[in-house]
């Protein structure tokens, strides 16, 4: 499935447990919803792991990272487990947050198939 907003792209794959996710582009007040959107998307119990891919995110601002927390909070509920792989823009705002700890972090090798 393919999501596409005027500044963020969100490609989707499944396969195996997995539900990916990969981001292009701006998460920010404009997109974030599209991004809420697409998690809200993925059934209960459907996939054991969903993937969030962040390394070809342009820009991310407090909005996005708002939408993060909450798709961490509605996987916990839903029995998935989230995994984010952070970009360099995505990983410099977690670091300025202090949001680390509070996001299931992870490296790319998580996609693989």
């Amino acid at each position: 499935m393919y999501y596409a907003g005027s500044q963020l792209t969100i490609e989707t794959t499944v396969f195996d447990d997995r539900h990916v996710f990969e981001l292009s582009g701006e998460v920010d007040i404009v997109t974030a919803r599209e991004l809420d959107s697409a998690v809200a998307g993925v059934s209960p119990g459907e996939y054991r792991t969903v993937i969030i891919d962040l390394r070809k995110v342009t820009f991310m601002d407090a909005s996005g990272l708002h939408s993060l927390l909450a798709a961490n909070a509605a996987c916990c509920e839903r029995g998935h487990q989230l995994r984010i792989i952070p970009g360099p823009r995505a990983q410099r705002l977690f670091e300025l947050t202090g949001t680390e700890p509070e996001l299931p972090l992870t490296g790319a090798f998580e996609t693989r198939v």
